[in-house]
C-alpha cells in the first residue's frame, strides 16, 4: 500500500512540475507590440546591456557582454568566434546625442582575462561614484568594486569580493561604500544542474549580504533570485524570482537580515528591478514568452521578446497598486533584461542583444 502511495505522489509531483514548466514557457501567449513614444536602437552595443543604473545627474552605467557557465555551448562558441568581451558602457541621459562610450578599466590588481559583467549597482558617496559589478569568471563568480573617474572617463578597480557561499551570482545592490546585497541565484555551476533546479522547483538560491569582508545568508531559500534593488529610503529590498515569475519584497532588519513581507505575482519573466527615484515605483525589464528567452540563452542570435513593466507601489512600498506595461516588442529588441527612467527618457537593456532609447510620453 505504501508503494502505491509513493508512486501516486511521484506522479502528482511530475505532473505539477510539467504543468509549471508549460506555463513558464508561454507557448500559449501572444505579444502585442507598443512603445511609450519615439524609440530607436543605440549604436555601439551589439552583445547585450544586461543591467544598468542611472545617477542623479543622468549618467547611466551599463554592463555588456554577459557570458557564464550557465549559458549553452552554442552561445559560448558564438561569443568566442565574434571575440565578444565584457565591457562597462556609459550613456548620458542629459546628452543622448553623445551615444554610448566604453569605459576603460585601470588598476594593477584588475584581472581582465575573463571579465564578463552581469548585475551592476551605483553608489554616490561623498562626491565619488562607486560601481559594484557581478562578474562571471571561469572558476568563480566575484563582485568587483570600481571608482568612476569623470575627468578621464575611466573606471579604477578598487577591490574584489568573493567567498565560500558564492555559487552563481546574478545581481548586486550597494548599501554603503564597502557593503552590499547580492543574489546567489542557483547552486550548480553547469547548465544541467540549473535545469534540474528549474524543472524541479528547487529553492537552492539565497540573498547574501557582504559586510566588506565576509558573505552571509540573509534570506530564506529562494527560487532563482535574479535582480535586486533598494527602495529609495533604504528600508526595503526588492528582489526578483525569474523562474517563479514574481517580485519579492523584503524588509531590512537592523542586522541586515531580510524578512519577506510580500510576493507580487507577475504573468511574465522579470529580470532586473530598478526603483524610480521620484515615485518609488519598480521598473522591470521582462521577457513575457519563456521559451524564446531560453532559446536565446542557448543561441544568442535567436529572436526573443521584450517587455518593460512599471509596478506601482503604495506609500509603504510593500504592496502593488497597479501595473503599467510601458513597452512591448518582438520585432527590433530581443530579450529585455533592464530599464531605467530619467525624466521622460528611458533606456532598455537586453541579455545579449542591443539597447533601445525611448522618449516616454505615456506615464
Amino acid at each position: 500500500m505504501i508503494w502505491k502511495t509513493l508512486f501516486g505522489l511521484m506522479v502528482a509531483l511530475s505532473f505539477t512540475s510539467i504543468f509549471r514548466m508549460i506555463m513558464f514557457l508561454g507557448y500559449h501567449k501572444t505579444l502585442w507590440n507598443h512603445r511609450p513614444g519615439k524609440c530607436h536602437i543605440l549604436e555601439g552595443i551589439e552583445h547585450g546591456s544586461e543591467d544598468m543604473q542611472t545617477t542623479q545627474s543622468g549618467l547611466t552605467f551599463i554592463s555588456s557582454g554577459l557570458n557564464a557557465v550557465f549559458v549553452g555551448s552554442e552561445y559560448q562558441e558564438y561569443y568566442k568566434k565574434n571575440n565578444v568581451r565584457g565591457r562597462i558602457m556609459l550613456f548620458n541621459m542629459e546628452k543622448p546625442e553623445y551615444g554610448v562610450k566604453e569605459l576603460p578599466i585601470i588598476g594593477n590588481n584588475f584581472l581582465s582575462k575573463d571579465f564578463f559583467p552581469h548585475g551592476i549597482s551605483v553608489l554616490e558617496d561623498k562626491g565619488k561614484v562607486l560601481l559594484f559589478v557581478v562578474v562571471h569568471r571561469a572558476e568563480e563568480d566575484t563582485v568587483e568594486k570600481f571608482e568612476f573617474l569623470e575627468e578621464t572617463l575611466e573606471l579604477k578597480h578598487l577591490k574584489t569580493y568573493t567567498g565560500a557561499l558564492v555559487h552563481i551570482l546574478n545581481d548586486v545592490v550597494a548599501t554603503g561604500p564597502d557593503t552590499f546585497y547580492t543574489t546567489d541565484c542557483a547552486y550548480y555551476r553547469n547548465p544541467f544542474g540549473q535545469f534540474l533546479e528549474g524543472i524541479l522547483g528547487l529553492h537552492f538560491g539565497h540573498i547574501l549580504y557582504c559586510d566588506g569582508k565576509d558573505f552571509r545568508i540573509v534570506s530564506e531559500p529562494t527560487y532563482f533570485a535574479n535582480g535586486i534593488a533598494l527602495s529609495n529610503d533604504g528600508k526595503l529590498v526588492y528582489a526578483v524570482s525569474s523562474m517563479g515569475k514574481k517580485l519579492m519584497v523584503y524588509k531590512r532588519e537592523e542586522n541586515n537580515r531580510l524578512i519577506k513581507v510580500n510576493d507580487i505575482e507577475l504573468d511574465t519573466i522579470p529580470d532586473n528591478p530598478i526603483v524610480d527615484p521620484t515615485t518609488g515605483d519598480v521598473l522591470l525589464g521582462c521577457q513575457p514568452i519563456g521559451h524564446k528567452g531560453l532559446e536565446q540563452l542557448s543561441n544568442p542570435v535567436k529572436p526573443s521578446t521584450s517587455q518593460v513593466l512599471v509596478v506601482h507601489m503604495d506609500k509603504s512600498g510593500f504592496n502593488m497598486t497597479g501595473v503599467t506595461e510601458l513597452f512591448s516588442d518582438d520585432l527590433e529588441l530581443y530579450g529585455s533584461s533592464s530599464a531605467t527612467l530619467y525624466k521622460n527618457r528611458m533606456l532598455i537593456g537586453t541579455v545579449c542583444h542591443k539597447t533601445m532609447y525611448c522618449e516616454v510620453n505615456t506615464l
